[in-house]
Protein backbone atom coordinates (compact mmCIF):
# COMPACT_ATOMS: atom_id res chain seq x y z
CA UNK A 1 0.00 0.00 0.00
CA UNK A 2 1.26 3.19 -1.24
CA UNK A 3 1.63 6.29 1.36
CA UNK A 4 -0.81 8.55 0.14
CA UNK A 5 -3.76 5.11 0.55
CA UNK A 6 -1.97 4.93 4.02
CA UNK A 7 -2.39 8.64 4.59
CA UNK A 8 -6.00 8.81 3.45
CA UNK A 9 -7.09 5.66 5.28
CA UNK A 10 -5.47 7.35 8.66
CA UNK A 11 -7.39 10.63 7.72
CA UNK A 12 -10.69 8.60 7.14
CA UNK A 13 -10.32 6.62 10.77
CA UNK A 14 -9.60 10.47 12.12
CA UNK A 15 -12.87 12.18 10.43
CA UNK A 16 -14.53 9.09 11.18
CA UNK A 17 -13.11 9.21 15.17
CA UNK A 18 -14.34 13.01 14.87
CA UNK A 19 -18.09 12.55 13.97
CA UNK A 20 -19.11 8.87 15.74
CA UNK A 21 -19.13 11.00 19.41
CA UNK A 22 -21.35 13.37 17.73
CA UNK A 23 -23.62 11.24 15.51
CA UNK A 24 -24.09 8.97 18.89
CA UNK A 25 -24.95 11.98 21.15
CA UNK A 26 -27.06 13.16 18.45
CA UNK A 27 -29.37 10.01 18.55
CA UNK A 28 -29.70 9.85 21.66
CA UNK A 29 -30.82 13.77 22.05
CA UNK A 30 -33.19 13.31 19.48
CA UNK A 31 -35.01 10.43 21.58
CA UNK A 32 -35.79 13.24 24.19
CA UNK A 33 -36.44 15.39 21.35
CA UNK A 34 -39.00 13.22 20.12
CA UNK A 35 -40.42 11.99 23.93
CA UNK A 36 -41.26 15.86 23.84
CA UNK A 37 -43.22 15.81 20.87
CA UNK A 38 -45.70 12.95 21.99
CA UNK A 39 -45.24 14.58 25.18
CA UNK A 40 -46.96 17.22 24.65
CA UNK A 41 -48.96 16.70 21.29
CA UNK A 42 -52.61 15.91 23.53
CA UNK A 43 -52.51 19.69 23.90
CA UNK A 44 -53.46 20.30 20.07
CA UNK A 45 -55.24 16.81 20.23
CA UNK A 46 -57.74 17.85 23.28
CA UNK A 47 -61.10 18.87 21.25
CA UNK A 48 -60.83 15.56 18.93
CA UNK A 49 -59.92 13.15 21.79
CA UNK A 50 -63.19 14.76 23.94
CA UNK A 51 -65.19 14.08 20.52
CA UNK A 52 -63.58 10.47 19.62
CA UNK A 53 -63.84 8.99 23.50
CA UNK A 54 -66.62 10.72 24.60
CA UNK A 55 -65.10 12.13 27.03
CA UNK A 56 -64.68 15.53 28.99
CA UNK A 57 -61.81 18.19 29.68
CA UNK A 58 -60.93 15.70 33.09
CA UNK A 59 -60.93 12.66 31.09
CA UNK A 60 -58.26 14.23 28.43
CA UNK A 61 -56.63 15.88 31.72
CA UNK A 62 -56.61 12.34 32.76
CA UNK A 63 -55.41 10.76 29.64
CA UNK A 64 -52.90 13.16 29.39
CA UNK A 65 -51.87 13.02 33.07
CA UNK A 66 -51.09 9.41 32.68
CA UNK A 67 -47.73 9.82 30.64
CA UNK A 68 -46.30 11.32 33.70
CA UNK A 69 -46.37 8.22 36.33
CA UNK A 70 -44.75 5.53 34.75
CA UNK A 71 -41.96 8.00 33.62
CA UNK A 72 -41.76 10.20 37.33
CA UNK A 73 -41.93 6.10 39.05
CA UNK A 74 -39.16 4.83 36.57
CA UNK A 75 -36.99 7.84 36.81
CA UNK A 76 -34.47 6.29 39.96
CA UNK A 77 -35.05 2.65 38.36
CA UNK A 78 -33.64 4.47 34.69
CA UNK A 79 -30.47 5.48 35.94
CA UNK A 80 -29.29 1.91 37.85
CA UNK A 81 -30.38 -0.08 34.88
CA UNK A 82 -28.39 2.43 32.47
CA UNK A 83 -25.45 1.80 34.30
CA UNK A 84 -25.28 -2.14 34.33
CA UNK A 85 -27.29 -2.59 30.73
CA UNK A 86 -25.72 0.42 28.60
CA UNK A 87 -27.54 2.55 26.72
CA UNK A 88 -27.08 1.04 22.97
CA UNK A 89 -29.56 -1.99 24.03
CA UNK A 90 -32.05 -0.08 25.81
CA UNK A 91 -32.54 2.60 23.91
CA UNK A 92 -33.05 0.70 20.51
CA UNK A 93 -35.01 -1.11 22.80
CA UNK A 94 -37.65 1.79 24.14
CA UNK A 95 -37.59 3.42 20.62
CA UNK A 96 -39.08 0.24 19.28
CA UNK A 97 -41.49 0.41 22.50
CA UNK A 98 -42.60 3.93 21.78
CA UNK A 99 -43.02 3.31 18.45
CA UNK A 100 -45.18 0.34 19.60
CA UNK A 101 -47.32 2.25 21.78
CA UNK A 102 -47.92 5.36 19.71
CA UNK A 103 -49.36 2.76 17.09
CA UNK A 104 -51.61 1.37 19.83
CA UNK A 105 -52.96 5.02 20.71
CA UNK A 106 -53.55 5.48 17.56
CA UNK A 107 -55.55 2.48 17.35
CA UNK A 108 -57.56 2.78 20.39
CA UNK A 109 -61.10 2.14 20.32
CA UNK A 110 -61.89 3.30 24.27
CA UNK A 111 -60.26 5.88 26.73
CA UNK A 112 -58.53 3.59 28.71
CA UNK A 113 -56.65 1.58 25.78
CA UNK A 114 -55.80 5.25 25.03
CA UNK A 115 -54.18 5.73 28.65
CA UNK A 116 -52.57 2.50 28.91
CA UNK A 117 -50.96 3.05 25.71
CA UNK A 118 -50.00 6.65 27.09
CA UNK A 119 -48.49 4.98 30.11
CA UNK A 120 -46.54 2.49 28.17
CA UNK A 121 -44.91 5.51 26.25
CA UNK A 122 -43.77 7.46 29.63
CA UNK A 123 -42.79 4.02 30.58
CA UNK A 124 -40.66 4.12 26.95
CA UNK A 125 -39.43 7.43 26.90
CA UNK A 126 -38.18 7.63 30.48
CA UNK A 127 -34.83 6.10 29.31
CA UNK A 128 -34.31 9.15 26.78
CA UNK A 129 -33.03 11.54 28.99
CA UNK A 130 -30.97 9.63 31.34
CA UNK A 131 -29.42 7.57 28.30
CA UNK A 132 -28.57 9.93 26.60
CA UNK A 133 -26.50 12.07 29.17
CA UNK A 134 -24.63 8.80 29.93
CA UNK A 135 -23.51 8.17 26.43
CA UNK A 136 -21.90 11.55 26.83
CA UNK A 137 -20.46 10.15 29.91
CA UNK A 138 -18.47 7.75 28.12
CA UNK A 139 -18.17 9.33 24.20
CA UNK A 140 -17.01 13.01 25.33
CA UNK A 141 -14.46 14.14 27.40
CA UNK A 142 -15.67 15.49 31.19
CA UNK A 143 -15.58 19.38 30.14
CA UNK A 144 -18.15 18.79 27.43
CA UNK A 145 -20.43 17.44 29.93
CA UNK A 146 -22.24 20.40 30.92
CA UNK A 147 -22.59 21.90 27.28
CA UNK A 148 -23.90 18.53 26.07
CA UNK A 149 -26.18 18.01 28.90
CA UNK A 150 -27.58 21.90 28.23
CA UNK A 151 -28.11 21.07 24.82
CA UNK A 152 -29.89 17.92 24.98
CA UNK A 153 -32.24 19.87 27.15
CA UNK A 154 -32.61 22.39 24.71
CA UNK A 155 -33.70 19.79 22.14
CA UNK A 156 -36.42 18.49 24.37
CA UNK A 157 -38.22 22.12 24.41
CA UNK A 158 -37.54 22.42 20.88
CA UNK A 159 -39.21 18.68 20.93
CA UNK A 160 -42.00 20.50 22.90
CA UNK A 161 -42.56 23.42 20.26
CA UNK A 162 -42.88 21.10 17.32
CA UNK A 163 -45.14 19.51 19.22
CA UNK A 164 -47.55 22.51 19.39
CA UNK A 165 -47.44 24.57 16.08
CA UNK A 166 -46.32 21.97 13.85
CA UNK A 167 -48.19 18.89 15.63
CA UNK A 168 -51.44 21.47 15.16
CA UNK A 169 -51.04 21.97 11.35
CA UNK A 170 -50.54 17.73 10.98
CA UNK A 171 -53.64 17.36 12.97
CA UNK A 172 -55.82 19.16 11.43
CA UNK A 173 -54.46 18.36 8.18
CA UNK A 174 -54.63 14.41 8.89
CA UNK A 175 -56.43 13.98 12.21
CA UNK A 176 -54.62 12.90 15.05
CA UNK A 177 -54.72 9.27 14.36
CA UNK A 178 -52.55 9.36 11.49
CA UNK A 179 -50.20 12.13 13.20
CA UNK A 180 -48.98 9.80 15.62
CA UNK A 181 -49.12 6.62 13.41
CA UNK A 182 -46.10 9.41 11.64
CA UNK A 183 -44.74 9.72 15.22
CA UNK A 184 -44.48 5.96 15.59
CA UNK A 185 -42.54 5.64 12.27
CA UNK A 186 -40.21 8.23 13.97
CA UNK A 187 -39.55 6.12 16.73
CA UNK A 188 -39.11 3.20 14.70
CA UNK A 189 -36.55 4.91 12.58
CA UNK A 190 -34.91 5.82 15.54
CA UNK A 191 -34.67 2.21 16.96
CA UNK A 192 -32.90 1.09 13.75
CA UNK A 193 -30.79 3.58 14.06
CA UNK A 194 -29.88 2.62 17.09
CA UNK A 195 -29.39 -0.33 16.31
CA UNK A 196 -26.95 -0.06 13.80
CA UNK A 197 -24.99 3.03 14.84
CA UNK A 198 -24.67 3.44 18.71
CA UNK A 199 -22.11 1.36 21.21
CA UNK A 200 -22.12 1.67 24.53
CA UNK A 201 -18.70 2.60 24.17
CA UNK A 202 -16.19 4.02 21.99
CA UNK A 203 -13.56 1.89 20.12
CA UNK A 204 -10.60 3.69 21.97
CA UNK A 205 -11.21 5.15 25.45
CA UNK A 206 -11.79 8.81 25.60
CA UNK A 207 -9.66 10.26 28.41
CA UNK A 208 -10.87 12.60 31.04
CA UNK A 209 -14.47 10.90 30.65
CA UNK A 210 -17.03 10.98 33.45
CA UNK A 211 -15.80 7.62 35.65
CA UNK A 212 -17.58 5.62 38.10
CA UNK A 213 -15.65 4.79 41.01
CA UNK A 214 -16.10 2.97 44.57
CA UNK A 215 -16.12 5.82 46.42
CA UNK A 216 -19.10 7.18 44.25
CA UNK A 217 -20.92 3.96 44.49
CA UNK A 218 -23.83 3.62 46.55
CA UNK A 219 -27.28 1.42 45.99
CA UNK A 220 -29.93 3.44 44.95
CA UNK A 221 -32.42 2.76 47.32
CA UNK A 222 -29.67 3.67 50.09
CA UNK A 223 -28.86 6.64 48.28
CA UNK A 224 -32.11 8.09 47.53
CA UNK A 225 -33.32 7.23 51.42
CA UNK A 226 -30.07 9.63 52.17
CA UNK A 227 -31.38 12.24 50.23
CA UNK A 228 -35.15 11.60 51.42
CA UNK A 229 -33.46 12.70 55.02
CA UNK A 230 -32.41 15.81 54.33
CA UNK A 231 -34.85 19.06 54.34
CA UNK A 232 -32.81 21.18 52.04
CA UNK A 233 -33.26 18.84 49.43
CA UNK A 234 -36.93 18.29 49.93
CA UNK A 235 -37.28 22.73 49.84
CA UNK A 236 -34.95 21.80 46.52
CA UNK A 237 -37.52 19.73 45.11
CA UNK A 238 -40.41 21.75 46.25
CA UNK A 239 -38.71 24.72 44.17
CA UNK A 240 -38.37 22.48 41.02
CA UNK A 241 -41.87 21.00 41.30
CA UNK A 242 -44.02 24.53 41.71
CA UNK A 243 -41.79 25.84 39.47
CA UNK A 244 -42.23 23.69 36.31
CA UNK A 245 -45.61 23.02 37.24
CA UNK A 246 -47.82 25.90 35.17
CA UNK A 247 -45.81 24.84 32.06
CA UNK A 248 -46.08 21.42 32.59
CA UNK A 249 -49.83 21.98 32.90
CA UNK A 250 -50.82 25.09 30.51
CA UNK A 251 -47.82 24.92 27.79
CA UNK A 252 -48.29 20.88 27.46
CA UNK A 253 -52.09 20.67 27.65
CA UNK A 254 -54.30 23.39 28.51
CA UNK A 255 -52.66 26.22 26.70
CA UNK A 256 -53.36 26.37 23.53
CA UNK A 257 -57.64 26.17 24.20
CA UNK A 258 -56.99 28.67 26.39
CA UNK A 259 -55.81 30.80 23.98
CA UNK A 260 -58.19 30.55 21.56
CA UNK A 261 -60.77 31.67 23.74
CA UNK A 262 -58.94 34.14 25.68
CA UNK A 263 -57.26 36.10 22.86
CA UNK A 264 -60.17 35.04 19.60
CA UNK A 265 -57.10 32.89 18.08
CA UNK A 266 -57.38 30.31 15.42
CA UNK A 267 -56.33 26.82 16.59
CA UNK A 268 -52.98 27.23 14.95
CA UNK A 269 -52.30 30.92 15.64
CA UNK A 270 -52.84 29.52 19.54
CA UNK A 271 -50.63 26.61 18.90
CA UNK A 272 -48.52 29.21 17.76
CA UNK A 273 -48.47 31.33 20.62
CA UNK A 274 -47.81 28.36 22.90
CA UNK A 275 -44.83 27.61 21.16
CA UNK A 276 -43.30 30.42 22.40
CA UNK A 277 -42.82 28.84 26.06
CA UNK A 278 -40.50 26.21 24.75
CA UNK A 279 -38.70 28.18 22.46
CA UNK A 280 -37.72 30.35 25.21
CA UNK A 281 -37.14 27.67 27.59
CA UNK A 282 -34.83 26.63 25.30
CA UNK A 283 -33.15 29.62 24.56
CA UNK A 284 -32.79 30.47 28.44
CA UNK A 285 -32.03 26.93 29.59
CA UNK A 286 -28.18 27.00 28.92
CA UNK A 287 -27.93 30.30 29.34
CA UNK A 288 -29.36 29.45 33.05
CA UNK A 289 -27.23 26.55 33.59
CA UNK A 290 -24.39 28.75 32.13
CA UNK A 291 -25.03 30.88 34.78
CA UNK A 292 -25.61 28.56 37.77
CA UNK A 293 -21.92 27.41 37.30
CA UNK A 294 -20.83 31.28 37.68
CA UNK A 295 -22.53 32.69 40.50
CA UNK A 296 -22.01 31.77 44.23
CA UNK A 297 -25.67 33.25 45.31
CA UNK A 298 -28.33 31.78 43.39
CA UNK A 299 -31.48 33.10 45.21
CA UNK A 300 -31.86 36.21 43.34
CA UNK A 301 -31.70 34.23 40.30
CA UNK A 302 -34.57 31.56 42.06
CA UNK A 303 -36.74 34.51 43.01
CA UNK A 304 -36.47 36.26 39.61
CA UNK A 305 -37.75 33.14 37.60
CA UNK A 306 -40.53 32.41 40.20
CA UNK A 307 -41.76 35.90 40.65
CA UNK A 308 -41.05 37.34 37.42
CA UNK A 309 -42.69 34.24 35.83
CA UNK A 310 -45.60 34.02 37.93
CA UNK A 311 -46.57 37.96 37.05
CA UNK A 312 -46.33 36.84 33.43
CA UNK A 313 -48.56 33.73 33.78
CA UNK A 314 -51.15 36.54 35.88
CA UNK A 315 -51.04 38.52 33.03
CA UNK A 316 -51.27 35.80 30.10
CA UNK A 317 -54.71 34.82 32.13
CA UNK A 318 -55.88 37.76 33.10
CA UNK A 319 -54.45 40.39 30.51
CA UNK A 320 -57.84 41.18 27.95
CA UNK A 321 -56.08 43.83 25.39
CA UNK A 322 -52.45 41.86 24.52
CA UNK A 323 -51.63 41.90 20.82
CA UNK A 324 -50.80 38.80 19.03
CA UNK A 325 -47.15 39.93 19.00
CA UNK A 326 -47.37 41.55 22.68
CA UNK A 327 -48.65 38.09 23.69
CA UNK A 328 -45.86 36.25 22.09
CA UNK A 329 -43.05 37.83 23.36
CA UNK A 330 -44.81 37.31 26.93
CA UNK A 331 -44.62 33.63 26.43
CA UNK A 332 -41.13 34.03 24.99
CA UNK A 333 -40.17 35.40 28.15
CA UNK A 334 -41.69 33.55 30.62
CA UNK A 335 -40.07 30.34 28.78
CA UNK A 336 -36.56 31.85 29.58
CA UNK A 337 -37.69 32.74 33.32
CA UNK A 338 -39.08 29.44 33.52
CA UNK A 339 -35.78 27.98 32.50
CA UNK A 340 -34.49 28.62 36.20
CA UNK A 341 -35.54 24.97 36.89
CA UNK A 342 -32.01 24.22 35.70
CA UNK A 343 -30.92 26.28 39.44
CA UNK A 344 -32.72 23.12 41.25
CA UNK A 345 -30.51 20.92 38.92
CA UNK A 346 -27.51 22.53 39.62
CA UNK A 347 -28.31 22.68 43.70
CA UNK A 348 -28.98 19.17 43.69
CA UNK A 349 -25.67 18.25 41.80
CA UNK A 350 -23.61 19.52 44.94
CA UNK A 351 -25.32 17.42 47.78
CA UNK A 352 -22.20 16.20 49.99
CA UNK A 353 -21.57 13.29 49.56
CA UNK A 354 -21.33 13.31 46.02
CA UNK A 355 -21.78 9.59 45.92
CA UNK A 356 -25.78 10.44 46.04
CA UNK A 357 -25.80 13.24 43.58
CA UNK A 358 -27.56 11.09 41.51
CA UNK A 359 -29.96 10.30 43.34
CA UNK A 360 -30.63 13.99 44.29
CA UNK A 361 -30.64 15.07 40.94
CA UNK A 362 -33.85 12.21 40.10
CA UNK A 363 -35.41 13.43 43.13
CA UNK A 364 -35.43 17.25 41.83
CA UNK A 365 -36.57 15.41 38.01
CA UNK A 366 -39.11 13.67 39.77
CA UNK A 367 -40.84 16.67 41.65
CA UNK A 368 -40.05 18.89 38.72
CA UNK A 369 -42.75 16.37 36.68
CA UNK A 370 -45.00 15.38 39.15
CA UNK A 371 -46.31 18.61 40.24
CA UNK A 372 -47.47 19.20 37.02
CA UNK A 373 -49.07 15.61 35.95
CA UNK A 374 -51.62 16.02 39.47
CA UNK A 375 -52.48 19.28 38.23
CA UNK A 376 -53.41 18.45 34.30
CA UNK A 377 -56.34 16.48 34.94
CA UNK A 378 -57.02 18.68 38.32
CA UNK A 379 -57.27 21.97 35.87
CA UNK A 380 -59.81 19.12 34.16
CA UNK A 381 -61.98 18.73 37.16
CA UNK A 382 -62.26 22.15 37.72
CA UNK A 383 -63.58 23.13 33.86
CA UNK A 384 -65.80 20.30 33.95
CA UNK A 385 -67.10 21.62 37.79
CA UNK A 386 -68.17 25.11 35.93
CA UNK A 387 -68.72 24.10 32.46
CA UNK A 388 -71.84 25.64 31.66
CA UNK A 389 -73.03 22.84 29.31
CA UNK A 390 -72.87 24.72 26.33
CA UNK A 391 -71.49 22.25 22.93
CA UNK A 392 -70.49 22.98 19.35
CA UNK A 393 -71.91 21.92 16.07
CA UNK A 394 -69.60 18.88 16.56
CA UNK A 395 -70.63 17.98 20.41
CA UNK A 396 -67.26 19.93 21.76
CA UNK A 397 -67.68 21.16 25.02
CA UNK A 398 -67.49 24.96 25.17
CA UNK A 399 -65.90 26.31 28.08
CA UNK A 400 -66.61 30.39 28.40
CA UNK A 401 -63.64 32.34 29.33
CA UNK A 402 -64.95 32.60 32.93
CA UNK A 403 -64.87 28.69 32.98
CA UNK A 404 -61.21 28.86 31.79
CA UNK A 405 -59.88 31.78 34.00
CA UNK A 406 -61.41 29.59 36.92
CA UNK A 407 -59.28 26.71 36.00
CA UNK A 408 -56.59 27.71 35.48
CA UNK A 409 -56.27 30.27 38.72
CA UNK A 410 -54.28 27.34 40.41
CA UNK A 411 -51.07 28.35 38.36
CA UNK A 412 -49.97 31.57 39.39
CA UNK A 413 -51.28 30.04 43.32
CA UNK A 414 -47.61 27.24 41.60
CA UNK A 415 -45.40 30.36 41.55
CA UNK A 416 -46.24 31.71 45.48
CA UNK A 417 -44.99 28.54 46.55
CA UNK A 418 -42.02 28.43 44.12
CA UNK A 419 -41.13 31.53 45.92
CA UNK A 420 -41.29 30.67 49.15
CA UNK A 421 -39.67 27.38 48.61
CA UNK A 422 -36.99 29.37 46.46
CA UNK A 423 -36.15 32.08 49.23
CA UNK A 424 -35.41 28.70 51.70
CA UNK A 425 -33.30 26.89 49.36
CA UNK A 426 -29.62 27.13 51.18
CA UNK A 427 -27.32 28.86 49.26
CA UNK A 428 -24.23 27.02 47.99
CA UNK A 429 -21.00 28.08 46.06
CA UNK A 430 -20.87 26.04 42.58
CA UNK A 431 -18.13 23.47 42.39
CA UNK A 432 -15.91 25.02 39.61
CA UNK A 433 -16.27 28.89 39.37
CA UNK A 434 -13.80 30.59 36.93
CA UNK A 435 -11.87 27.52 36.20
CA UNK A 436 -10.76 26.27 39.93
CA UNK A 437 -12.94 23.80 41.87
CA UNK A 438 -14.67 24.00 44.89
CA UNK A 439 -16.44 22.11 47.45
CA UNK A 440 -19.90 23.08 48.19
CA UNK A 441 -20.35 25.04 51.25
CA UNK A 442 -23.82 25.22 52.76
CA UNK A 443 -24.47 28.56 54.42
CA UNK A 444 -26.92 30.05 56.01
Amino acid sequence: MSNSSISLVQLDEKVFEWWRPWAVWALGASFFLFEYVVRVSPSVMAPWLIQDFHTNALGVGTLSGLYYYPYVLMQLPVGAMVDRYGSHRLLTIMTALCALACVMFAQASSLWLAGLARMLIGFATAFAFVGALKLVTVWFPIEKFALLAGCTQALGMIGGAIGEAPMSYVVRSLGWQEATLWCSLLFLILSVLFALLVRDHPPKPVSNTLKKTPENSLGMIAGLMMVLKRKDMWINAGFAGFLYASSAAFAELWGVTFLQHAYHLSHQQAANAAVMIFIGWGCGGPLTGWLAGKVSKRRPLRMLSSVGGGLLMTLILYGNDLSYLSLMVILFVYGVLNSGLMLAYATAGEVEPRKVAGSSIAFSNMASVIVGAILQPVIGWLLDWHWQGAVDALGHRIYTLETLRFGLCVLPVCFVFASLFAWFVPESNPWICHGQSKSPKTVS
